[in-house]
């Protein structure tokens, strides 16, 4: 009996000296450029002969990337990751309550994956906890009037930077779509997606509202815009404008066809009085040729006569 409990007890100290905890896998969300901690406490009751923590990055295909090294009391600075340089430390009040949490500040979207938290006492104990970090990205949402004109009023809503990719929806005073278009989107060279939806309103409405849903992450941001006095004014410029396009058009057509009939008319004019005048030449003409022949006509009556009157003498 005393031998089994010496056995029980030296494989207890064996088993103290070189195991590892299960590693606990927990997710974090965290928004880009804000702060987030990342929680480690220590399951055994907390001791000041803490030799190592070792906050890690996993890096696919490659060695983990470490983020925070803390040994015998001091941080480490040889080993640590440059993207994480003066952007990571842990809490250093709460390390004697064994909460070994890292916080990190100015979160980036680059920053999301997979977190280790390994702790070695002197005594060879080890704990280890696993943190996945989710960072989204979001903005406020835009709506402006881009254009107004006599086929309605063009309005578009812009949201920049999301991510994961929003739904958008464009709806009026009583929440009807407005459009069922799909919004264009793009992604960024960051990796967070770039939003727009552009419409036409054909009909007057007094608001129009854009929604932004990231729904993955239970996120959204709405804006709104008044459209009364603008859409009024709009469309009664844009009616105005349409009837002035419209009557000079008529006026420039009356006013081509009243000038077209007018030189028509001095057209005529002009060509009666010289027909008239080349008629009455042509009358003086005949006129001036028969009293010609006449002459010519009694002039020989009256040569006849002389002769016959010299030849019965």
């Amino acid at each position: 009996m005393m031998y089994l409990r010496l056995f029980l007890l030296i494989g207890a100290l064996l088993f103290k000296g070189d195991s590892s905890t299960h590693a606990q896998s927990k997710q974090v969300d965290a928004i880009d450029g804000g702060n987030i901690i990342l929680p480690c406490m220590l399951k055994t009751p907390a001791s000041k002969d803490i030799q190592t923590v070792e906050w890690s990055k996993v890096v696919e295909g490659q060695k983990p990337a470490i983020v925070f090294l803390y040994r015998h009391g001091c941080e480490t600075f040889a080993m640590k990751d440059p993207d994480f340089e003066y952007r990571s430390s842990l809490i250093m009040r709460e390390l004697q309550n064994g909460n070994f949490s890292l916080r990190i500040s100015n979160v980036k979207l680059s920053d999301t994956g997979t977190y280790q938290c390994l702790m070695i006492q002197n005594n060879g104990t080890k704990e280890e906890t696993k943190v996945e970090l989710v960072v989204a990205s979001l903005s406020d949402p835009t709506l402006s009037v881009v254009s107004a004109d006599s086929s309605g009023v063009t309005v578009e809503c812009e949201a920049l930077c999301w991510m994961p990719a929003p739904l958008m929806t464009v709806l009026d005073e009583d929440g009807n779509r407005l459009t069922d278009k799909e919004p264009k989107q793009e992604q960024d060279p960051k990796g967070c997606y770039n939003t727009k939806q552009n419409f036409i309103l054909n009909n007057p409405v007094s608001r129009v509202v854009c929604r932004v849903d990231q729904q993955q992450r239970n996120q959204s941001k709405t804006v709104k815009i008044l459209l009364p006095d603008f859409w009024k004014d709009s469309y009664i410029r844009a009616i105005c404008l349409s009837v002035a396009g419209t009557t000079l058009v008529c006026i420039s057509v009356f006013s081509l066809y009243i000038g077209l009939s007018k030189k028509c008319s001095r057209t005529d004019e002009g060509e009666q009085p010289q027909t008239t005048i080349k008629s009455d030449q042509n009358k003086k003409s005949n006129s001036h040729e028969m009293n010609s022949l006449l002459n010519q006509q009694s002039v020989a009556e009256n040569t006849e006569n002389s002769m016959t009157e010299k030849l019965n003498k």
